[in-house]
């Protein structure tokens, strides 16, 4: 087993250091990764946001660091059973 591991890693190391393997993989990246990784953060964006104003509302209806217990049920009554609820 460690054989095949030690091969697999030196293929590795040598598919790495192909230059031919290292513009493909560039290639992929700018033309395929890149530009989902960017339609995803788009599309998560506005609902980050949403929960981050959210998080705030709650934290000035109940101060974390006075009522952290209050704060932790409100998160959890919002966030969590209504996640339940859909």
């Amino acid at each position: 087993m460690a054989l095949l591991h030690r091969l697999l890693l030196q293929a590795a190391r040598r598919a790495a250091a192909d230059p031919r393997v290292q513009a493909k993989a560039a290639e992929l990246y700018q033309t395929k990764l890149k530009p989902r990784a960017q339609a995803a953060w788009r599309e998560a964006k506005p609902k980050l946001d949403a929960a981050k104003q959210e998080i705030k509302e709650i934290a000035r209806e109940s101060d974390p660091r006075r009522e952290p217990k209050a704060f932790a049920a409100r998160l959890k009554a919002r966030f969590i059973d209504r996640d339940q609820d859909d």
